[in-house]
C-alpha cells in the first residue's frame, strides 16, 4: 500500500523564505479568523472558474470527524512522520476532525509540480503548494494564491493542509499535504518550517497521482470525484473552530451555522440570478455526513434589500418610478475625469439587530445598528465590505445599496485591498491616477448618500406628481418598528407588537390579536411600504397595503391614524393648529371593494391583499396601526 513520506524544506544557500513568514502574510485582520478562511477559499474557488465551459461553480463544505479506519489511513499513509515545531503530533494524538472545501466546475491545480518546471500558461499546482507571494493572473479575479492561502494554515490547529484535486489541462488525479511550523535545526542543519508529504522523486515531493489519489482521498472520506468533475478540495486538518464570542470552539453544528452566514453575507452576490437564468455559484454544506443547504438570500431578514439593489445594478429597467431612494447611477473622479464605478440604492424598512452572545459576521456586526450601508465589491461580484453611510431622519427606515467598479479600474482597487481582501485604501497605491480614481469611489458614495438624506427623500411617490412637504418624504414613520427582509418582500415572522402594522407601539384590541408568531385567529403582515397616491376624488392620500389572514373566521379590523413628533419618536397628545388631524378615508378589500370609516368586518373568505387610505396632510408625520381580532357575530 502506497503512503506519502516527509519532506522536509532546508534553508538553501541563497536564503529561503520560512513558514513563519508565510503565516504573518495575513496580517491581524479584525474579522474572525473562521469567516477570513470562508472568504479567502471561496474567492479561490472562484478564480478557478473554468474559461472553456459557462457553468457555475459548486463549492461544498464539510466537516466530519474521522473513524478509526479513516484516522490510520491519516496517520499511517497519508502524515507518517510528524515533523519537529509543527503542532501535528498532538493533533493526531486523539479524536481528529476535517474541515474540507471542495469546489467543482473548475479547472483544478493543473500545470507542472515543480517550481523550477519549463514556463507554461497554467500554474495553479505551483503557486498554491509550491510558491508565495504570486502575483494573482486570473482577469477580473476575486484574490489570489500570493498570500489568502495562509488562512488555511492559522485555521488547522495542526497547521497543516491536505490538498486533492483533478486537474486540467493534464486531466490527472493529485494529492499532498503541505504544513508550515517553527523553524529548527536537524543535525546542525536549519529547516525552514515548512513541509510536505509527497512521494519523493529527486529530493522533490511530488503529489500522489492517479487511481492511488482517488482512493486516497476516498478512504480520509474527501468528496468523490467522477470523471469530469474537475476542481479541487482542501482538507484542514483539526480545524480551529473558535470565535471570539464564543469561549470555546464551536462544535460542527454551530460552526457550519457560522460557515452558512460567512457564505450569505460574503457571497449572496454570485446566488442570486435574473429568471431563467442559473446562479454564478451554488453552496452546499455537510456535517458527520448529513448534507444541509445555504438559505436564499432573498429570504434573509438584513441581505434582503441588498439583493433587490443588485438587482437594479445589473438591470436599471428594475428601478421603481417615482422613487428618489431607488437610484442607479454612475460616479465619477473629477479629476482627471473618469467613470469609477455604479451605485445602486434601495430604501427598506429596517430594524437593529437583536442581542446575541453568539458569533457573528463581520457584515452583520456592521450593521447591528439597522441598515444604512452600501455593499462595496470588485468585478468578481464578491463583498470587500459593508461602508457605513448616514442614517436615515425616519425611525425604522435604512437604505442598502451596491457599489461595483469599473472593469478597467479593477485592478486598480484589487492593488489597494489588503491580504484579506476587506478593504480599499487608496494611500497604498503608487499610481497617483489610481489613488485618485480609488479615493473618488469613496467621495461620490458619500456625497449621493448625503444627498437623498439631507434631502427627505424616503417616500415611494411612484410618479404621482404630487409635490411632497416636509415631512410627506418620511413615511418611515408609517410603519416604526417593523422589521421585515424588503420593501417588496413580506416579514417572516408577522409584524411585531401583536396585529399592529406599524409597530412596536401597537394595541392589541379585544377579540384577539394577530401577527404573532403561530397565533391563532386573524394575522396581519406588511406586503409594501406606504405610498403617496391620488384617491378616487383627487385629493392626495397615503395608501398603505398589507395582506389579511382570517384563519377562516369573520375579522373586525380597525385603523388608528397618529401625528408623529418632528423626530419620529412620539405620538402628538394635541391635534395640528388649526386643523384636526388625520383620519382613514377608506379600506380596498382583496376583490377591489371600497369600505369607509376606521372601522370594518371582513368575511371569512376576504384573506389577501388589502388597502387603507389615509388623508395626507403635507405637513404631518404620521403612523397608521392596524388592529384585527376574530369577530363574534
Amino acid at each position: 500500500m502506497t503512503r506519502l513520506a516527509r519532506y522536509s524544506e532546508p534553508y538553501q544557500p541563497t536564503g529561503s523564505l520560512a513558514a513563519a513568514g508565510v503565516l504573518n502574510q495575513l496580517g491581524r485582520p479584525d474579522t474572525e479568523p473562521l469567516e477570513v478562511l470562508v472568504r479567502e477559499a471561496v474567492q479561490n474557488c472562484w478564480d478557478a472558474k473554468r474559461k472553456d465551459v459557462d457553468a457555475p461553480v459548486d463549492v461544498e463544505v464539510g466537516a466530519s470527524t474521522l473513524d478509526a479506519e479513516a484516522l490510520a489511513v491519516l496517520r499511517e499513509r497519508v502524515l507518517p512522520e510528524p515533523p519537529p515545531h509543527l503542532p501535528l503530533a498532538e493533533s493526531l494524538a486523539g479524536e481528529v476532525q476535517l474541515l474540507h472545501f471542495a469546489d467543482f466546475g473548475t479547472q483544478g491545480l493543473g500545470g507542472p509540480t515543480r517550481a523550477d518546471a519549463e514556463a507554461t500558461k497554467e500554474t495553479d499546482f505551483v503557486d498554491f503548494v509550491r510558491n508565495v507571494g504570486q502575483p494573482p493572473d486570473k482577469e477580473l479575479g476575486g484574490g489570489s494564491f500570493g498570500y489568502g492561502k495562509a488562512a488555511f494554515y492559522v485555521a488547522s490547529r495542526a497547521g497543516t493542509i491536505i490538498v486533492d484535486t483533478l486537474c486540467l489541462p493534464q486531466d490527472e488525479r493529485r494529492l499532498i499535504a503541505y504544513g508550515l511550523g517553527g523553524k529548527y535545526r536537524d543535525d546542525g542543519a536549519p529547516y525552514t518550517g515548512r513541509h510536505w508529504w509527497g512521494l519523493v522523486e529527486d529530493g522533490v515531493p511530488e503529489p500522489m497521482r492517479g487511481v492511488d489519489a482517488a482512493e486516497l482521498a476516498t478512504q480520509l472520506g474527501l468528496p468523490r470525484r467522477g470523471t469530469g468533475d474537475y476542481g479541487t478540495t482542501v482538507a484542514i486538518v483539526a480545524p480551529r473552530l473558535r470565535v471570539a464570542a464564543v469561549e470555546d470552539d464551536l462544535d460542527l453544528d454551530a460552526a457550519m451555522e457560522f460557515i452558512s452566514e460567512c457564505l450569505l453575507w460574503n457571497f449572496w452576490p454570485k446566488l442570486i440570478h435574473a429568471p431563467g437564468e442559473a446562479a454564478a455559484m451554488s453552496f452546499r454544506l455537510r456535517v458527520e455526513g448529513e448534507e444541509r443547504s445555504v438559505p436564499d438570500p432573498r429570504d434573509h431578514p438584513r441581505l434582503a434589500p441588498f439583493t433587490e439593489a443588485m438587482d437594479l445594478l445589473r438591470n436599471p429597467a428594475a428601478a421603481t418610478p417615482g422613487d428618489p431612494f431607488s437610484l442607479r447611477e454612475e460616479l465619477e473622479c473629477r479629476s482627471p475625469r473618469k467613470v469609477v464605478g455604479t451605485l445602486a440604492l434601495r430604501r427598506t424598512p429596517t430594524a437593529s439587530a437583536p442581542a446575541t452572545d453568539g458569533p457573528r459576521t463581520n457584515g452583520a456586526q456592521e450593521t447591528t445598528a439597522g441598515l444604512n450601508h452600501v455593499a462595496l465589491m470588485r468585478n468578481a461580484e464578491l463583498v470587500v465590505r459593508y461602508r457605513p453611510g448616514p442614517a436615515l431622519p425616519v425611525p425604522n427606515w435604512g437604505y442598502a445599496g451596491v457599489f461595483r467598479c469599473t472593469e478597467e479600474l479593477d485592478e486598480a482597487f484589487r492593488d489597494s485591498e489588503p491580504p484579506t481582501h476587506d478593504a480599499w485604501n487608496h494611500k497604498t497605491l503608487a499610481d497617483p491616477n489610481e489613488r485618485k480614481f480609488v479615493n473618488a469611489s469613496s467621495n461620490r458614495i458619500d456625497e449621493v448618500l448625503r444627498r437623498l438624506v439631507q434631502s427627505g427623500s424616503t417616500g415611494t411617490p411612484q410618479g404621482t406628481g404630487i409635490p411632497v412637504g416636509r415631512f410627506a418624504d418620511q413615511l418611515g414613520g408609517l410603519m416604526t418598528g417593523l422589521e421585515g427582509p424588503g420593501a417588496r418582500r413580506p416579514p417572516s415572522p408577522a409584524t411585531p407588537g401583536g396585529g399592529s402594522v406599524g409597530g412596536s407601539g401597537g394595541e392589541a384590541g379585544s377579540g384577539g390579536t394577530a401577527g404573532g408568531a403561530g397565533a391563532a385567529g386573524p394575522q396581519i403582515v406588511q406586503v409594501n411600504p406606504p405610498e403617496l397616491r391620488v384617491d378616487g376624488g383627487g385629493e392626495a392620500a397615503i395608501m398603505t397595503p398589507f395582506m389579511l389572514d382570517t384563519d377562516g373566521v369573520p375579522a373586525w379590523l380597525r385603523a388608528r391614524v397618529e401625528v408623529l413628533t418632528m423626530d419620529g419618536r412620539q405620538v402628538e397628545s394635541d391635534p395640528p393648529i388649526g386643523g384636526s388631524p388625520p383620519a382613514v378615508l377608506r379600506w380596498t378589500t382583496p376583490d377591489g371593494g371600497s369600505i369607509s370609516g376606521e372601522k370594518t368586518i371582513a368575511a371569512a373568505d376576504a384573506d389577501g391583499r388589502w388597502e387603507i387610505w389615509v388623508e395626507h396632510d403635507p405637513d404631518l408625520m404620521v403612523r397608521v396601526a392596524i388592529d384585527a381580532g376574530a369577530a363574534e357575530l
